[in-house]
């Protein structure tokens, strides 16, 4: 029985607040390509319910990824979000783990090796990581790379 070969690829992104990966599912022609984001959030103040707070983040990530897509010739406009938090766990002192991952087309005419997404995109990555995690800030909720920090 042959061997299939693992054709997904993956690199990371540095980022303060987030474990952030570039990656796609086929090396040879990256075509499609994703960004994975990580991060736990803690509201500051305590609050019935956090489910206006969770949703807004989202749809700020969601209307920064259309935005920002549109000003770089690397994408088509489309892409797949999906944008998770353990609503039910969210509670004052308590870290919750948030993830992302969103995927986007590129241009067929374009297509470029991951290391080169990776190089030309960079910018667009952080403004659109940047306004997840200002969202987060902005509903007074802290932000934390890893679990026990």
């Amino acid at each position: 029985m042959a061997v299939k070969e693992r054709n997904n690829s993956e690199k990371r992104i540095d980022n303060n607040n987030f474990k952030l990966k570039i990656g796609t599912t086929n090396r040879n022609n990256p075509i499609v390509v994703y960004i994975e984001g990580r991060t736990y959030i803690s509201p500051n103040i305590e609050k019935e319910t956090y489910d206006r707070d969770i949703y807004d983040m989202k749809r700020s990530l969601k209307t920064s990824i259309s935005n920002n897509i549109k000003e770089n010739n690397l994408f088509d406009g489309s892409f797949i979000l999906d944008f998770q938090v353990a609503q039910n766990g969210v509670s004052k002192n308590k870290k919750s783990f948030l993830s992302f991952q969103f995927f986007l087309k590129q241009e067929k005419d374009r297509v470029l090796k991951l290391k080169d997404i990776k190089k030309e995109a960079l910018e667009t990555i952080n403004k659109i990581v940047g306004s997840l995690e200002n969202s987060i800030l902005e509903h007074d909720f802290s932000i934390y790379k890893n679990k026990n920090s």
